[in-house]
Parts: structure tokens; C-alpha cells; sequence
């Protein structure tokens, strides 16, 4: 039975938001995948993202302070990983700097976002309080995981028993912790840490084998959810070579055709998620900034499993 797909005019839509309304990064993240655009175009924006601090910051719609972030440097470093990018270039060497001089000892993890004011427009779970990292289980699972593989990925200048130190504690972590305890974001980072080629086998093993188990105690199946936040299957997988994919493909299958039909009529697929009436003029600009963001995401998707017509 021929599989479902996303139809030549749904796709030229997609595109069109894209190049309307997504952002700089994301529209040149976008030509260098589809359309043969220049990967220089990549780095450009990215420099433009960057602090002189090394961090990096405006890249992450639900919070738009202007200091560097751990949270916005993971995700040029995962580009930048995509690109190809060497050790020993300027942009990810001063992105590990960045993240190496942010490190807390005491928790042996990252804070995701700075200590901040909340005068810049953020979505509410990123309203700093007196109780904020710990209610963030003081970043255990998220980020300290995607840490460890971007400073595994980008590793020149990372001191060898430090990055030991911090896998062994990432593997350590994962073996102790309650499948029913680990959320959505954080198991992206335990799937980040297990899927980076630079990790070493044994620590990407350890984790991968935990994987499933916690999959299957949080996983969304019911495509009646997938209009909320909670964990789905294509949070899973980018693409069919994902060890992550065969266990879970009758849910990954149904979720690329739910995906298919609930594509917006303005050609873009939209956030599961708002700000609860804070920050409302912001937000109305985040959410086309996230729309950009999922729009290319879902694209590269349905490609990389053949649904695109």
C-alpha cells in the first residue's frame, strides 16, 4: 500500500512560509538543505547570533533576552555539527569556550538560560523565581546530556578527564533515574548524547539501552494528544537510520501522516504551545518565528522518510 504524502502544492506552501516569514538562520538553514544553498550563508547568520562571550543568543523564540544561553548555543553547535564544522574553527571553538566558562561545579551541569531580570519578553517557564533551578532538578537531565555531546563533537580544546568526568556522570545519571520521570525535553538530550558518533561507544551504549524503556513510559500514541506537548514520536527520530526508529515505527509511520494532514492552510505547521496570554505582542512574533523553525524541521522530516511528493 503506496505510503502517505505530502503533495507537490502542500509542499510549495511550506516552502513559501519559509521564505516569507521564518528567519534569517532558519531560511538559510532551509536553502542549504533543499536548495543547494551555500553552507557559508549557515555561518554567516550564525555569526551574526553570536556574543562575545562566545554564546550564543536569539535563537530560541520563547526567550529573547540578548545574553548568551546555553540553551541557543546547543543549537548552533548542532548546526554548525551538521555543516561539518572542525574543532578548531572560530565560531565552534568560542561556542565551547562559552560553554566551558558557564559549567557550575556544585551541580556538575549548565544553566539552560542565565539568571535573569524577566523584563525581556519569555514564555512563563522561563520566569526565573527563587525556586527555578531546582524545580529544573538544577539541569540534570536537560542540558547536561546535549552538553556532553557537543563538547564530545567539538572536543579540541576540552581538558580529557573534564569531558570524562561529565560522561561518566551522564551515564551514571541515566542508569539510576525513573523512566516515568524523565520528560520530554530531557529525554531529547539523553537521545542527543546517544545518537553523537564523537561519544564514545560504551557511554552512547549505556544510554541507548535506556532509551526504549523510558520511550515507552512517556510517548504520546494517540494521535488525539499530538496536539498537545507531550512526548512524540517524531521528538524520536529525524530519520529512518535513527536507532530509535524500528522499535517505535508503527507510531513514527502515523505520526508523519498525521503530520501530513494537519499541515496549516497558511502552508506552515505551528507550535503545540503558547505563552498564556503573557507577553502578547511578543508572542504573536514568536509564534510565527517558531512556525519558520518547525516548518523547515518538518520538511526535513518528511523527506528524510520519503513523504514528500
Amino acid at each position: 500500500m503506496p505510503v502517505q504524502q505530502l503533495a507537490l502544492e502542500n509542499r510549495e506552501r511550506a516552502v513559501d512560509f519559509v521564505l516569507t516569514h521564518a528567519l534569517p538562520l532558519d531560511k538559510a538553514v532551509f536553502y542549504h538543505h533543499f536548495l543547494d544553498g551555500d553552507p557559508d550563508t549557515v555561518l554567516d547568520e550564525l555569526v551574526a547570533l553570536q556574543n562575545e562571550d562566545g554564546g550564543f543568543a536569539g535563537m530560541e523564540p520563547d526567550f529573547q533576552d540578548e545574553a548568551s544561553s546555553v540553551l541557543c548555543t546547543l543549537r548552533a553547535l548542532e548546526i554548525l555539527e551538521e555543516l561539518g564544522a572542525h574543532a578548531l574553527d572560530l565560531l565552534p571553538a568560542r561556542a565551547v569556550d562559552y560553554l566551558l566558562a558557564s559549567y557550575v561545579p556544585d551541580w556538575r551541569s549548565w544553566l539552560l538560560v542565565p539568571r535573569h531580570d524577566n523584563s525581556a519578553p519569555h514564555a512563563p517557564w522561563w520566569h526565573r523565581t527563587d525556586e527555578f533551578d531546582e524545580s529544573w532538578g538544577y539541569f540534570a537531565d536537560n542540558p547536561r546530556p546535549s552538553v556532553a555531546a557537543a563538547l564530545h563533537a567539538f572536543d579540541r580544546h576540552v581538558d580529557d578527564g573534564f569531558l570524562d568526568e561529565i560522561t561518566e556522570v551522564v551515564v551514571d545519571r541515566a542508569g539510576e533515574v525513573d523512566p516515568a520521570a524523565v520528560q520530554k525535553d530531557a529525554l531529547e538530550c539523553y537521545i542527543r548524547f546517544a545518537t553523537t558518533p564523537a561519544v564514545p561507544d560504551a557511554a552512547r551504549e549505556a544510554v541507548l539501552a535506556r532509551l526504549p524503556e523510558w520511550v515507552e513510559a512517556t510517548l504520546a500514541t494517540d494521535p488525539a494528544e499530538w496536539g498537545g506537548y507531550g512526548l512524540q514520536p517524531l521528538d524520536l527520530v529525524d530519520a529512518p537510520d535513527s536507532p530509535l526508529y524500528a522499535p517505535f515505527r508503527e507510531h513514527v509511520d502515523r505520526h508523519l501522516d498525521h503530520l501530513i494532514e494537519t499541515q496549516g492552510e497558511d502552508g506552515a505547521w505551528a507550535p503545540n504551545w503558547n505563552w498564556m496570554g503573557t507577553f502578547p505582542e511578543a508572542w504573536e512574533q514568536a509564534e510565527v518565528a517558531w512556525k519558520g523553525v518547525l516548518t523547515v524541521k518538518r520538511l526535513r522530516q518528511l523527506a528524510a522518510f520519503g513523504r514528500v511528493a
